[in-house]
């Protein structure tokens, strides 16, 4: 009896010890699925970047520095405004520029990409939020005989959706 009992308690801690390796290989696992996801992310960023700075090299949009080089507000300030200035871009896609959800869904703005000036004396009001900050360039641009302050809310995760949406025009 004393014998069967030494088995069932040696075979309970060995189930014991087992279960206790399964769910530290479980974790383990867990930890291995979570960086996985990480490396997609970051590999599926990376082929969208390259293929953001082909697209802008196919347009030759970007000319003065490699794409790579430039941060994403620079290349907002210069070949964006040259772009919207150029006349290339149709109305009714300015139109969508002034909307905040739109400059949200295509470059993950925060604020509208474009805000239209009705009243040159308001300038200094309108590139302020609510809250009295800064969130759009001092200086105004020209589109099609209108003026408008482009946003200056830039953030690297824009980049390429940036240099994507140049490169359409």
């Amino acid at each position: 009896m004393i014998k069967k009992f030494l088995e069932l308690s040696n075979l309970e801690t060995t189930i014991s010890l087992r279960q206790k390796e399964l769910l530290e290989l479980e974790e383990k696992i867990e930890e291995k699925k979570r960086l996985l996801k990480r490396l997609n992310r970051k590999a599926r960023r990376y082929e969208e970047y390259n293929r953001a700075k082909e697209e802008v090299a196919v347009t030759g949009v970007v000319e003065v520095e490699p794409v790579s080089e430039k941060k994403v507000g620079a290349i907002a300030k210069t070949d964006l405004k040259n772009l919207l200035e150029s006349g290339r871009v149709p109305q009714s896609v300015i139109e969508n520029l002034k909307n905040k959800r739109y400059s949200k869904d295509t470059f993950d703005l925060n604020f509208p990409l474009l805000k239209e000036i009705t009243d040159m004396g308001k300038v200094d009001e309108l590139k302020k939020d609510h809250t009295g900050r800064n969130r759009y360039y001092a200086k105004p641009i020209t589109i099609q005989g209108k003026k408008y302050l482009l946003c200056s809310q830039w953030y690297d995760p824009s980049k390429t959706k940036l240099i994507r949406w140049i490169g359409k025009y």
